[in-house]
């Protein structure tokens, strides 16, 4: 015959046990046993999460994570917020924001205002570590806007209106 074996987990819980001498037995009593407050957990990846909180008055709670080595938090961020939205539809257009950041990498920053069709950089230089090759340096910044702003899809998009005379 075939006899399957059954391993259970040990699980620690927090509680309070008695003995009665008396009669020999233990009782135990768990804390902070109760129903979970959060329902309709939803996860993405990059460790955010969404869910809605149990009681009289629920809310829509989210957490949004990001690592402080990433190049870009804003981006990271926006990604997780975008999973996690994705099924819920405004009661009104959203409003995008008049500047745009199409760059941000290690100190260098491209923002693009599509109304008044200009592009701002911004530039971070630390010469403490770039004291003798300054000059390197900042060149290599400039072939990183040079090289990144043709891949974004956002900034293509405005100079082709621009070019055709969309924006005045």
């Amino acid at each position: 015959m075939n006899t399957i074996e059954v391993k259970s987990k040990k699980i620690k819980v927090r509680g309070t046990g008695c003995f009665d001498p008396e009669d020999n037995s233990f009782g135990f009593t768990p804390f902070n046993e109760a129903p979970s407050t959060q329902k309709d957990v939803k996860s993405c990846v990059g460790g955010g999460k969404r869910w809605v909180t149990t009681g009289s008055d629920p809310s829509t709670m989210f957490t949004l994570k990001t690592k402080q080595s990433s190049p870009d938090q804003y981006a990271d961020v926006l990604a997780q917020f975008n999973a996690l939205t994705k099924d819920l539809k405004p009661k009104h257009p959203v409003q995008h924001p008049d500047r745009l950041r199409v760059v941000a990498e290690n100190g260098l920053q491209c923002w693009l205002d599509e109304k008044e069709a200009e592009l701002t950089v911004t530039s971070t230089l630390d010469l403490n570590l770039h004291f003798r090759n300054w000059q390197a340096e900042l060149l290599r910044q400039v072939q990183l806007i040079v090289r990144r702003l043709p891949a974004n899809d956002q900034f293509c998009k405005t100079i082709n209106h621009i070019k055709k005379g969309g924006i005045k």
